[in-house]
């Protein structure tokens, strides 16, 4: 089952290689501004976002033990 949410371009997954080992993560682009300092920064909407994901994981019974958001606006602060 695919993962729509709102704020939500591309969801690919992957793996976290450590010298403890590895982890399965979940990687979800999105069209928000991640950083807080940024002026368009929409802090309610990060938050609906990781908890969409979360739900999502939880829902799915997935091995995924981390979620990655990647913002895939720029600008300067």
């Amino acid at each position: 089952m695919p993962f729509n949410s709102a704020h939500v371009i591309f969801v690919s997954f992957g793996i976290d290689i450590t010298p403890a080992g590895t982890d399965e993560i979940m990687i979800v682009e999105t069209d928000l501004h991640l950083n807080p300092r940024h002026p368009a920064y929409n802090g309610t909407a990060v938050q609906h976002l990781v908890s969409a994901a979360q739900d999502y994981l939880a829902a799915n019974g997935s091995p995924v033990t981390h979620i990655r958001l990647v913002s895939n606006r720029n600008g300067e602060i």
